[in-house]
């Protein structure tokens, strides 16, 4: 089995092994009998499984129910449509009609695509979506074309304290970079605002363990390590995460038109979220070889440096997730298996077959 992700707990005697062509399919499945498009459906699974495949186990087809629950209560419309508010040359705004944020999310980040190839950098706002799921994927898209992405996402109400308040002032957004290579696995830098993400949180519960010391505190706003009783986040090293987590709103619903979180009193499916994604070209800044020959050259010495004690090697953003990827295309993801319980449960309510056995 692949190495843990930092963060994310493995436990082979809780999990199973689950083929990925299957899962992906099924869960397509789920939602095209859920009212979504077929078109729609796939990207969205195809979106979750990159997430479960890089062991990103939080934002992948684990969410599937609280799509599904958004869906039924009418807080997401499986149907919507994507429109173009405003476009330049160099950016463009969508409206997502309060659908599934991983369709609007991955036709914003193919736009930004376009436009940096047309004029060297493009940026595109996404309103009116909802939760999109890992970040990174939507960074290594952009990666994989041969560019530099960037993204952003805000779909949440106060729940990350604010420095120096033991109140709830941002949301825990994540955001991610993500960066070509000749060969291998691109640079991804995936994180989150706060010491760490809820969906993490949920995991570690789901996996019977504490969460580490600094990531939470509890409805009193005492520092707890019960994952059940987590309540509020802390931004990741103090200052610095509230910092970031403001201009991540900045970014998001400043400019879309929309909400801060800090104005968003509702739960996220009803209040819906915002996304911000750009991407550089490259080729347009410098020469495409060069850049490749310089990022190589230093991301083979930094492999090379001499690993810290506990440490069998040194990696970079992103690499231990691509392996993992490589490693689970080819034999299979492994899922917690209350993970793999749930989807099978909503695969038979929707008179599903099972394409693995149970």
């Amino acid at each position: 089995m692949a190495a843990p992700i930092p963060g994310y707990p493995r436990d082979p005697s809780r999990e199973r092994l689950v083929p990925v062509e299957a899962l992906r399919e099924l869960a397509r499945s789920i939602l095209v009998k859920s009212r979504l498009f077929p078109g729609d459906a796939q990207i969205v699974a195809d979106r979750m499984v990159e997430a479960d495949l890089r062991g990103i186990a939080s934002h992948g087809t684990r969410t599937l129910t609280r799509y599904l629950t958004a869906i039924d209560a009418g807080n997401i419309d499986p149907r919507a449509e994507i429109v173009v508010e405003r476009e330049t040359p160099a950016m463009a705004v969508f409206n997502a009609g309060s659908g599934i944020g991983h369709v609007a999310a991955t036709k914003a980040m193919q736009r930004a695509i376009e436009l940096a190839k047309n004029v060297g950098v493009g940026t595109v706002l996404v309103r009116k979506s909802q939760h999109y799921g890992a970040c990174g994927v939507y960074a290594l898209q952009a990666a994989q074309s041969g560019l530099v992405g960037f993204t952003t996402t805000s779909t949440g109400g106060p729940n990350l304290i604010a420095y120096g308040s033991t109140a709830g002032a941002e949301c825990n957004h994540g955001f991610a970079w993500g960066a070509p290579v000749r060969s291998g696995a691109p640079i991804v830098l995936d994180m989150a605002v706060a010491a760490s993400s809820w969906g993490k949180i949920d995991v570690l519960r789901e996996y019977g363990l504490p969460i580490p010391e600094g990531w939470a505190v509890d409805r009193e706003g005492e520092p707890t390590t019960d994952a059940a009783a987590a309540k509020m986040l802390l931004p990741l090293a103090g200052p610095r995460g509230f910092g970031l987590a403001f201009v991540c709103s900045i970014l998001t619903g400043g400019l879309s038109g929309g909400k801060f979180p800090i104005d968003k009193p509702r739960p996220v499916e009803v209040e819906g979220g915002e996304h911000y994604f750009q991407a550089i070209d490259v080729a347009q800044f410098c020469d495409i070889e060069k850049y490749y020959d310089r990022i190589a050259s230093a991301c083979d010495q930094i492999r090379g440096l001499p690993p810290a004690e506990g440490f069998d090697r040194v990696t970079l953003p992103g690499e231990l997730e691509w392996e993992r990827a490589q490693r689970a295309l080819a034999e299979g993801v492994w899922l917690h298996r209350d993970h793999v319980a749930e989807i099978e449960a909503l695969a038979r309510i929707r008179k599903l077959e099972i394409p693995w056995s149970s």
